[in-house]
């Protein structure tokens, strides 16, 4: 009987702020549907917090102690290896609070992306707002967002979840304050919030639920 696939290391990286920032402005000169998303952002009122402190951005990477073949019926490669990246930076409207933000998940020669704007009316975070670009449209979506929230209330400490909406100030001071509270849990959550389910990231990153 063949030996199951197990995960035999993760990595969680924190990038510093210069990193976070300098990766945040290539992303928006590559991703065409990442400036949309800014210009939509410009559009509604906000204005971009271009400073490094007002950036953030994580890095998880994992192994596996073998390939991981895609179920049957589905094409794909085999792969041991995936990383999940998320960057993104604040933007500010009076009180509204907002972000721009970029998540990628790569494994082989796979990769996907989603682009989304959030928005926090008032500043309130329990009411976050998401939105993505549907072919050249913007359009209001319950993806990431509901799926990183859903994700931190059933898998991590239940010490850490006031901070879900105690936690304040720009996006960036929000998701550092709850990262603060909730430590990696909350960097894994980004991670399976991103892979979507898919069969050649789930074995890393889980499945949120949604």
């Amino acid at each position: 009987m063949p030996r199951p696939v197990a995960l035999t290391s993760e990595t969680v990286e924190i990038l510093d702020e210069k990193t976070a920032h300098d990766k945040f402005k290539r992303s928006v000169r590559a991703r065409p549907n990442l400036k949309k998303l800014q210009d939509e952002a410009q559009r509604r009122g906000y204005q971009p917090l271009d400073q490094a402190d007002e950036t953030f951005a994580i890095r998880v990477t994992a192994k596996a102690n073998g390939p991981v073949r895609p179920r049957p019926g589905v094409r794909g490669k085999s792969v041991q290896a995936v990383e999940f990246e998320l960057v993104g930076q604040s933007i500010s409207k009076g009180s509204d609070q907002g972000a721009v933000m970029t998540a990628t998940v790569k494994a082989g020669d796979q990769e996907e992306t989603y682009e989304v704007l959030l928005e926090a009316p008032g500043g309130n975070f329990r009411q976050t707002r998401e939105y993505t670009i549907d072919g050249q449209k913007v359009v209001e979506a319950h993806s990431w967002w509901s799926a990183w929230v859903g994700c931190l209330r059933g898998k991590c400490a239940s010490t850490c979840l006031n901070s879900l909406w105690a936690c304040t100030g720009t996006w960036a001071a929000y998701f550092w304050c709850v990262v603060a509270a909730c430590g990696g849990c909350v960097l894994r959550c980004a991670a399976c919030s991103t892979c979507d389910c898919s069969w050649w990231c789930r074995w890393a990153a889980g499945c949120c639920d949604r």
